[in-house]
């Protein structure tokens, strides 16, 4: 076997293993904050799509609406509709594309970001009693290893960015 077949087998084995990571994330994902965000969503009067652009807005603030419904995988004609309720109820905002004024961006507006700190201290709260029903030894591997996890998936997140 030579070097290259080599190197496309293990490439193909970590690949393997980061689908088999990414499933059990999704999975974990459904089972605790997917199941909780209703309540949240009730508490706040925002429904869990909308709630789902807000998060959204958080990671990737001032963005275009085009990038954004690719990012929560809607139609940009169905996430325009819901952006301008968004706005009516004071929880987004567009702002002018300071690289070109001819471009409108979307983020977070004050109240939306209050929001969203709210909820996610309702969120908190669920995971620390998710929590509570692990031994210490799973609660310690857990916070271990999701430091590990996320130092290293910054770092590559910062490498794949490069050139």
């Amino acid at each position: 076997m030579d070097g290259g077949s080599k190197g496309t087998n293990q490439f193909k084995t970590e690949a393997e293993k980061i689908m088999e990571l990414l499933n059990l994330l999704t999975l974990f994902t459904r089972k605790t904050l997917l199941e909780w965000l209703p309540a949240v969503t009730d508490a706040f009067g925002v429904s869990e799509e909308r709630f789902m652009v807000l998060y959204e807005l958080e990671l990737q603030p001032n963005i275009s609406l085009k990038d954004l419904a690719r990012n929560v995988m809607v139609s940009s004609s169905s996430l325009s509709i819901m952006i301008n309720s968004l706005v009516e109820q004071e929880l987004v905002e567009r702002v002018t594309d300071p690289k070109d004024r001819r471009k409108v961006l979307l983020k977070l507006s004050r109240r939306g970001e209050e929001v969203l700190n709210k909820a996610n201290d309702h969120l908190i709260q669920s995971f620390q009693s998710y929590l509570s029903g692990l031994s210490p030894q799973s609660r310690e591997k857990l916070e271990k290893t999701g430091d590990a996890m996320v130092s290293i998936i910054k770092q590559v997140m910062k490498e794949s960015m490069k050139g």
